[in-house]
């Protein structure tokens, strides 16, 4: 796969740029206005006035979001469970169905494993 570096660079951003996105500030306040740019070619009418950052950069919001989910889980409706994912070799860890170049719609196999345990004979068998 790609590396971030490779990445922006093929979307665009001038390679002098690119170091800067080391610091998470930086994409919060590099993509918003391209992206309500391109809303707005698109021709879609957006009220622009009450647009946030969703992040703990607004510690207003993050700690309304956050109260939200503590209530959501006070009533059950939040679990923390296990799933079965894919798991990449390649690196290293689960990916999801829209993280595969290839191989979407893939679900994870499932094995029979039997334990069984071993008699030691005497002599050779």
């Amino acid at each position: 796969g790609a590396t971030q570096y490779e990445i922006l660079a093929k979307s665009g951003i001038p390679e002098d740029e690119i170091p800067a996105f080391q610091e998470s500030l930086h994409w919060l306040n590099y993509f918003p206005p391209l992206a309500q740019r391109d809303i707005e070619l698109m021709g879609c009418g957006v009220d622009w006035r009450r647009s946030f950052i969703t992040t703990d950069v607004n510690p207003y919001y993050d700690s309304f979001v956050r109260w939200q989910f503590w209530k959501l889980k006070e009533h059950g409706k939040v679990i923390k469970d296990k799933r079965h994912a894919v798991f990449s070799p390649l690196d290293g860890q689960p990916c999801a169905d829209h993280d595969r170049a290839t191989g979407e719609g893939v679900g994870p196999q499932e094995y029979t494993l039997i334990k069984m345990t071993v008699l030691e004979f005497p002599g050779k068998l």
